[in-house]
């Protein structure tokens, strides 16, 4: 019968003290470097006091197993109560746009403007020909007005708490295209004379009873003659596409979801060909229809995540049993430890929901891929752990057995999530509220699961082990290394520390590898390989452009994806940039109102602008009706004799006639006279496609604006929160990358004394992120937020393929490659689970007809490649080339040696290796094999 052997005693050492039955400890030799030796010392006791900390936690979880789950489940519990006070936002412009942003205070003076209590809701509906042709026939204006008049009638309702109209005060955007339109269909126009008609039509100013009407922005594709034709005094020939402008007041439940109805049904009514309209058809856009397209592809990620989760739940099923087997634990409680190994992620992930419902802030529909993501990433810390724990199977005793496998594979796990936790919290500081809360969710979900890894499934495997023999004693770990007291519940005196074992020889192909990767010829393939990545990196960098559609956030199978394309010929042809100046200019003084129409004439010279032709600006027609005003009454004799000058003397008989236009704010003076609090005035654009274009070309009008600080003015735009961040995406990406990697770099650091080790780690992060980028550039991806988010998180990730190898590898005893092949035959398996497994889980994602999940999706699939390409193959040949420059430096560092203190130095530096490796024993528990390693069976 197999003997159980003792537990004996695990001491950790404190700084200075000799190892019993080991070798002496010693002091280490100052090296020339000041920061070095800080650093040095300060990772030594750390890592002292780190492992020290989880070999108590590891002996008090194995003590009381049950203790820990149960207030595991219980602090979950209360975590997730505030899950009844969820609150989902749908809005997707709520989704991408930023608070306290320039954008939200433009929006703040828009909304003053027009007295809303919130953002409106806008919706557009572009009519086309079905056969192609012109929209100016009559029985495709009939059909127009037809659908417009059922809008209107619902958008004019008042609502019963307000008593506001739904589109106060903008009932009239499509008045022009309806002056027009009833003109064209007037029952006696065709017996009209061209010279005796009201309506003399041209583009983009037509004049009806000689007032000018701007079609430009409900006409669009329009062919001109150059001369009027003699039947109806109009030089158009046709018009191809007719759009409608419609605002509605978000301010009441009632008004929204009667807006919601109605957009949703035209929705449905355009996809059915014919059913509506026969001569015209008909695409809707709207806030209320691209909300509900996020949310149905939300709804497809999440189906299609559960297939993922299904085919993740098989993996880590055959995983665990591989890792089991050899342990004859029954079937039942190996799936039992799978149970709670997926558990383990999904409670971290409703923990999170609940805390960020308690601290107040909404659930986004991206957020749906949060549990799975956790999942994916999550049981990469239960492989790790698992495989200690069978490297560990010959310790009987499940306590010690426990604290060597925390001692072990703490700093791995530990690194990785702290990593993880730190990208997705720098992710939290992105301008989008919907990614910055995705990334708060994600960065507590993480730290939550590496809480649980040791306080649920540690427990968990615990007491699903075998338990020892009867009368088998289990020892405490004697920390402080002082004899137990007749109290203690142990057996006195402590044993002995056990003698450090012989790690296990890593197959024979591990060991040929790790040759090779120490070779001319290994050296030579990974310069090969970063010279093809960098070339993709470089190349793909270079090509990436910034740019963001609303699109991306909804399914690319969407009818709603075909009318955005049609809004994007709308905007290349038209596109208003409104502009409102809250302190107006006095007309009557002179260089006052010059200085307006010199800004005016800056923004009209903007090459993307259409000119002072199409600039929608009621002062102008203001000054020529106060003009022949004031040419009449001289006329009459009544005015002075003098040179004209205006004024707003005439404002209130002008707004009048008017019907008193919601672009002009005026107050009654004291006399009686009108003045001009405030308006609102119209550039009308073009060549504004490409989102990138808009950016730029608001940014150079608020610059302009900026330059003219007395009139107070301010441009308007429904998407300048996100246009914003287009324009700072790039800088903020790059910021944003540098921090984490400096981040990371402060926590290897706490765990990897070798100076070295961690600037090797931070060359291969920033190594990931680079070739990342570039990857997904060539994969179709743009630099927007969505991107940044995606680069974030794989930096995060990039961590788990670089870190286990890296300090493995600074904690190995031996020659480089015995410290290589050592390293890879340990983390290798773990590793390829964990990239499989996250793969597997997230490669129904691809199959999601949405951008910005295909695009995490892409990512993850990225950054698991490059990721263990990294981590297997240029990080253990770049860690062998540094050992090798390293010893080179000690031998050759000061020049050239003199020949008879050649052999000193060579004496010196045989003595420097001792040291180095001394001081590395004191830094972990005796019985490492040393007993901290995964090699360590039993400890003696």
């Amino acid at each position: 019968m197999h003997k159980v052997p003792s537990c004996p005693l695990l001491v950790v050492l404190p700084p200075g003290a000799s190892v019993p039955g080991g070798a002496p400890s010693v002091t280490l030799r100052r090296p020339s470097s000041s920061l070095f030796v800080l650093h040095r010392r300060s990772s030594l006791i750390f890592s002292r006091m780190f492992d020290s900390t989880n070999a108590r936690w590891g002996l008090f979880i194995a003590a009381h197993p049950v203790a820990h789950i149960l207030i595991s489940l219980f602090l979950v519990s209360v975590l997730s109560v505030h899950l009844i006070n969820l609150r989902i936002e749908y809005d997707i412009r709520a989704s991408f746009s930023p608070k306290n942003s320039k954008a939200m205070r433009e929006e703040s003076v828009y909304e003053q403007f027009f007295n809303l209590s919130t953002s409106p809701l806008r919706s557009f509906v572009l009519f086309s020909a079905r056969d192609g042709g012109s929209m100016l026939r009559e029985t495709h204006l009939r059909e127009v007005l037809s659908l417009d008049a059922e809008v209107n009638e619902q958008m004019e309702r008042r609502d019963s708490l307000t008593g506001m109209r739904g589109c106060d005060p903008l009932c009239s955007l499509n008045g022009p295209f309806h002056v027009v339109a009833n003109a064209l269909l007037a029952p006696n126009r065709s017996h009209q004379a061209a010279n005796s008609t009201p309506l003399a039509l041209n583009y983009p100013i037509a004049t009806y009873l000689g007032t000018e009407l701007f079609l430009g922005g409900h006409v669009l594709g329009v062919q001109t003659s150059n001369h009027s034709f003699t039947n109806n005094n109009s030089r158009i020939v046709s018009a191809k596409k007719i759009i409608l402008w419609y605002f509605n007041r978000a301010d009441t439940v009632e008004t929204k979801m009667r807006l919601r109805k109605l957009t949703l049904k035209l929705f449905n009514e355009a996809q059915v060909e014919g059913d509506r309209l026969r001569s015209v058809k008909f695409e809707v856009f709207g806030d209320d229809i691209a909300n509900s397209e996020m949310i149905r592809g939300a709804i497809q990620a999440t189906i299609l995540m559960s297939i993922g989760f299904v085919l993740l739940l098989l993996f880590v099923t055959l995983v665990i049993f591989r890792l089991l087997a050899t342990s004859a634990v029954p079937l039942l409680s190996v799936l039992c430890v799978v149970l709670i190994s997926i558990l383990c992620p999904l409670l971290s992930s409703l923990a999170a929901f609940g805390l960020c419902t308690w601290m107040g802030n909404p659930l986004y529909t991206i957020m749906c891929v949060t549990p799975f993501l956790i999942a994916g990433v999550g049981v990469d810390d239960a492989f790790i752990m698992l495989q200690s724990w069978q490297h560990h199977q010959t310790i009987e005793c499940p306590r010690r057995r426990l604290s060597f496998v925390m001692v072990h594979v703490g700093p791995s796990i530990t690194i990785t999530s702290l990593t993880n936790t730190i990208a997705f919290g720098i992710g939290f500081f992105t301008p989008t509220p919907q990614m910055s809360l995705f990334c708060l969710c994600t960065s507590i979900a993480v730290f939550i699961d590496y809480l649980l890894t040791f306080t649920l499934l540690c427990p968990v495997v615990v007491l699903l082990s075998s338990p020892p023999p009867a009368g088998h004693v289990h020892l405490q770990l004697n920390l402080h290394r002082r004899p137990l007291a007749s109290s203690d519940k142990f057996p006195s005196p402590p044993l002995p520390a056990p003698p450090a074992l012989v790690p296990p020889s890593p197959p024979s192909w591990v060991h040929r590898y790790a040759l090779f990767l120490h070779s001319a010829n290994g050296r030579m393939m990974a310069l090969f390989v970063a010279a093809i990545l960098y070339t993709i990196g470089i190349s793909g960098v270079l090509r990436l452009k910034s740019s963001f559609e609303p699109s991306k956030a909804f399914p690319s199978d969407s009818p709603l994806s075909s009318s955005m394309n049609s809004l994007s010929e709308v905007f290349e042809e038209f596109f208003p940039v409104h502009v409102f100046v809250n302190h107006p200019p006095n007309i009557s003084n002179t260089s006052e109102y010059a200085e307006f129409n010199a800004m005016v004439a800056q923004l009209e010279a903007l090459p993307e602008s259409w000119g002072a032709r199409r600039t929608l600006l009621w002062l102008r027609h203001f000054e020529q009706f106060d003009r022949r005003a004031d040419h009449f009454w001289r006329s009459m004799g009544f005015g002075r004799h003098q040179k004209y000058r205006p004024s707003y003397a005439n404002l209130a008989f002008f707004v009048d006639q008017l019907g008193n236009p919601p672009i002009i704010k005026t107050e009654t003076a004291p006399d009686g006279s009108l003045n001009v609090v405030a308006f609102q005035f119209t550039i009308v654009t073009r060549h504004m496609t490409e989102w990138w274009n808009r950016a730029v070309v608001e940014e150079k009008v608020r610059a302009i604006l900026e330059r003219f600080p007395q009139f107070n003015a301010t441009m308007h735009d429904g998407d300048a929160a996100i246009l914003n961040m287009l324009l700072t995406v790039k800088s903020d990406l790059i910021g944003s990358i540098a921090v984490t990697i400096v981040s990371m770099a402060v926590i290897c650091s706490l765990f990897i004394y070798s100076r070295l080790g961690v600037c090797a780690i931070a060359l291969c992060i920033s190594s990931i992120c680079f070739t990342l980028v570039g990857v997904l550039s060539w994969c179709g991806a743009d630099l927007d937020p969505v991107t940044m988010v995606d680069v974030l998180l794989a930096t995060g990730f990039s961590v788990d393929y670089t870190a286990h190898v890296a300090h493995q590898y600074h904690t190995k005893k031996g020659t480089s490659i015995d410290r290589i092949a050592h390293s890879l035959h340990e983390m290798c398996p773990p590793m390829l689970q964990a990239g499989i497994s996250t793969a597997l889980c997230m490669l129904p994602l691809a199959f999601v007809p949405t951008y910005a999940i295909v695009a995490f999706a892409k990512t993850i699939f990225a950054v698991i490649l490059i990721g263990l390409l990294h981590g297997l193959f240029l990080l253990p040949v770049f860690l062998c080339a540094l050992h090798k420059d390293k010893r080179k430096r000690k031998t050759h560092g000061g020049g050239e040696l003199n020949a008879e203190k050649g052999e000193e130095e060579e004496e010196q530096l045989r003595k420097d290796d001792m040291l180095e490796e001394d001081g590395e024993k004191g830094a972990r528990s005796v019985g490492e094999g040393g007993g901290g390693t995964t090699d360590a069976k039993n400890g003696g």
